[in-house]
């Protein structure tokens, strides 16, 4: 008898050939042996995977020389295949491992197919006997990071590199230059000789530093393309050269000065040179002077006029689309490569003789930190392809169109310095890495997303990779800060530093939980604060303005505004302004008061928990209020060296690297809080966005960043939940994301046939909390009416608990 052959190894992305034979090669002392005759292109490569080996814990392997292969070596060598893709590999397991291909990328992929192998088998460190032909089936494979509105240090971008690099990703599109929200920051991060001091203060790149990026990105078959965003998105150009401004608008320089087109040909003749790259991306982006009908042609020309620039040094010229939007007689050089962002008829850009990258607004892009954009991982891998650029099929290229260059992963940072930590945003874009790989190579080694998470986790940690890394906990118990003696702040300018007061890094990002006794002794004037860092501070007193509709006798509907005060948290977003997290452009956006005060001369235990796009507020046990801000625990100090302290003392203070549960919560403050009796419960919906992953099952996951939506609608949808069994219920907590209903019920059934309803109110983005008389039913379903956006209807979580106890 036989074995059967090895089925194929589970690696991301996904193999495209795999021919199975039996039993394993044993790699742990394995020499790398490069083919003498290869040399001078593989050697460096041989380089990285000893290196990469050691550092997954494979011990050192030494790399040799020769002209042929020996049982129990690795030898990498050339496929000599004019059939075989430029980007392709061959590789071959049996008594050795041998990795062919015809280029230094090639290769390189194929080490990473064996290391993600290795890294599944560490006690073993086998490799599957068999035989693999592996390609990638689009050209380009890329994620764009916008560096201009957030500063990255080089170590961070070498760590997008090797994520990039371990998922066969081959561009990093690095947007260099642009401004935050609210206009006060705007940075030109690669360092000019032609023109001293416009590069950023906070942070720029010496030439030395390009140079460096692209031979680390140049190892690992990447290429770095370099955009400088003109004529809009220019502050940090109308900052240096107020005179190139265009009248009324300081982020944008005027295209009919010829000064404009003077500096910015210099400026590129001094950039591009850095680059190795075929391509240069100068934005062209967002130019809205729709009531400045003749600058639209001028608009255009200058497209062209720098395209034929860019031309002349050798390079071709990509921009955005959009340009469309302004109308004129110039059409656009054909040679332009064309990033759909923005318009979506792709087949007609192709037909003009363009060559196309889909990078279409609504799937491919993530703004960490904002209610807006955010791609689903789940949509993409379950019903994306890189051919649809559009909904409409008659604008979409073939799939295999020699134009359609490929697709990307956008990471746009329009809050600018401060906003989420780039630890928050690699963990935010990591799994949409992971699925954009597998698709743009073009394989689907799994039936669905679910499926595919457990085996891009199986990948998982990637050597060399600190960028993902939280702050080290020394505990086994995951206490990150243990402080149980009673602490003062004797008044609003008192602060105690914290043993992280003086680290670069002072947050704890998500899960975290803060639990700490408060006894404020003092109303005054200020936010109160707890707990702070330069980004975030937990508040006892946070204002911020509300606005809510009022419905009169006559019919007619009033905005009007209420300001909340009490327990919240204030995070910053945009450029600091002043001392404190609140001195900044976006905080109101990005923090929450749940209109809740702590009361005066009494200890009450309060507490925070902190997860991915979700943040819950605790009183005495009791949930107060949630959010859809996502926030990091501010370790840094006690009270607010901005002058912004609680008035009062502080006792038990405590913070765990994971979420507590409300039934643990209320531990700490002496209550039996039941547990969510709708966690893990079949949800059903009359409508769901599929397409995007928004599907009924992820209101129960206790996932705050996962949500289920109806697509857009204006019709009264529902979402309804079985619990398996009859159960007494008297409140039901919902979490909306910002396609909310105006109006919604809850109803209850024995039957799932049979409903009565038991409350109806309004909805609002963020939680709210339908309390009801005693009731018992198996099944609970939410009404939904009067969206308030074009969205239709949103939910985050849905949460069922018993009655109070009196």
């Amino acid at each position: 008898a036989h074995a059967a052959p090895n089925p194929a190894p589970s690696v991301v992305p996904a193999l495209q050939q795999w021919t199975g034979a039996e039993g394993v090669f044993a790699a742990t002392s394995a020499a790398i042996v490069v083919d003498a005759a290869s040399k001078e292109t593989f050697a460096g490569t041989a380089a990285l995977f000893a290196a990469d080996l050691k550092t997954l814990g494979f011990g050192k392997h030494a790399v040799r020389f020769a002209a042929a292969p020996q049982p129990g070596h690795f030898f990498l060598t050339a496929a000599n295949d004019s059939k075989l893709h430029p980007e392709g590999y061959k590789l071959e397991i049996a008594d050795a491992a041998v990795l062919r291909s015809d280029s230094a990328a090639g290769l390189f992929y194929a080490t990473r197919t064996v290391l993600q192998i290795l890294a599944q088998d560490k006690a073993g460190c086998a490799l599957p006997k068999g035989a693999a032909v592996d390609f990638p089936s689009y050209q380009r494979r890329m994620l764009m990071l916008d560096v201009g509105r957030k500063p990255f240090p080089i170590a961070v971008i070498e760590d997008y590199m090797r994520i990039l690099a371990w998922y066969k990703m081959n561009e990093l599109h690095l947007h260099f230059s642009d401004e935050a929200f609210g206009g006060s920051y705007a940075a030109f991060r690669i360092q000019s000789d032609s023109f001293p001091g416009l590069a950023a203060k906070d942070l720029s790149y010496t030439k030395a530093d390009i140079r460096k990026l692209q031979d680390f990105a140049k190892a690992r078959g990447i290429t770095v393309t370099p955009e400088f965003d003109m004529p809009g998105h220019a502050r940090c150009f109308t900052n240096y050269w107020p005179e190139t401004m265009l009248k009324g608008y300081p982020n944008y320089v005027d295209v009919t000065n010829p000064k404009t087109i003077e500096n910015m040909k210099k400026l590129l003749d001094e950039m591009i040179p850095l680059f190795d790259c075929p391509d240069i991306h100068i934005g062209t982006d967002e130019y809205r002077v729709g009531n400045r009908p003749d600058l639209h042609e001028a608009f255009r020309q200058f497209i062209n006029t720098m395209n034929a620039h860019i031309r002349s040094k050798g390079k071709n010229c990509r921009i955005w689309s959009g340009f469309e939007h302004m109308k004129g007689a110039t059409e656009i050089d054909p040679t332009v490569i064309i990033d759909m962002w923005e318009t979506d008829n792709a087949r007609g850009q192709i037909e003009k003789g363009h060559k196309i990258i889909n990078s279409n607004q609504h799937r491919t892009y993530i703004v960490p930190g904002c209610h807006y954009y955010g791609i689903s991982c789940q949509g993409i891998y379950n019903g994306w392809e890189p051919w649809m650029v559009s909904g409409d099929m008659a604008k979409n290229p073939s799939k295999n169109d020699p134009n359609l260059l490929g697709g990307k992963l956008h990471v746009w940072c329009d809050q600018g310095p401060t906003g989420y930590t780039h630890t928050e945003i690699a963990d935010l874009a990591l799994p949409g890495i992971q699925a954009f790989a597998e698709k743009l190579w073009g394989t689907q080694g799994s039936p669905d997303y679910t499926a595919f998470t457990k085996r891009a986790a199986a990948t998982l940690p990637l050597p060399s990779i600190t960028i993902l890394d939280r702050l080290p906990v020394k505990s086994n118990d995951g206490v990150v800060l243990d402080l149980p003696k009673e602490q003062l702040l004797a008044g609003a300018g008192s602060a105690i530093a914290l043993p992280l007061a003086k680290a670069a890094r002072a947050d704890l990002e998500y899960p975290w939980t803060l639990t700490l006794e408060v006894s404020k002794t003092a109303e005054t004037g200020t936010r109160q604060v707890l707990l702070s860092s330069d980004l975030v501070e937990i508040c006892g007193n946070y204002s911020m303005d509300k606005e809510v509709v009022t419905d009169f006798a006559d019919g007619t509907k009033r905005k009007s505004k209420i300001k909340m005060s009490g327990f919240g948290t204030v995070r910053t977003a945009g450029a600091r302004t002043g001392a404190t997290p609140a001195d900044s452009y976006l905080y109101h956006d990005v923090s929450y008061s749940c209109g809740k005060p702590l009361p005066l001369n009494q200890w009450t235990s309060i507490a925070v928990v902190g997860t991915r796009g979700s943040t819950a507020f605790y009183i005495s046990g009791e949930k107060v209020g949630e959010t859809n801000n996502q926030m990091v625990c501010p370790l840094r100090w006690i009270g607010s060296p901005g002058g912004q302290s609680l008035t009062g003392r502080i006792r038990n203070l405590k913070v765990v690297n994971r979420a507590l549960s409300p039934k643990e919560i209320g531990r700490t403050a002496g209550l039996d809080i039941p547990e969510n009796l709708a966690a893990g419960c079949p949800v059903t919906a009359s409508a769901s966005d599929s397409s995007h992953g928004f599907t009924p099952e992820n209101v129960t996951d206790g996932d705050a960043g996962t949500r289920w939506s109806s697509a857009p609608t204006g019709a009264p949808q529902w979402v309804a939940v079985d619990l398996k069994a009859a159960k007494s219920l008297g409140r039901i907590a919902l979490n909306w994301e910002d396609a909310f209903p105006k109006k919604y019920a809850v109803d209850l059934s024995d039957d799932g046939t049979s409903w009565r309803e038991v409350f109806h109110g309004e909805g609002r983005v963020g939680g709210t909390l339908a309390e009801f008389a005693p009731a018992t039913a198996r099944h609970i379903r939410i009404r939904m009416s009067d969206a308030a956006t074009q969205w239709g209807y949103s939910i985050r979580e849905l949460e069922a608990w018993p009655p109070k106890k009196k």
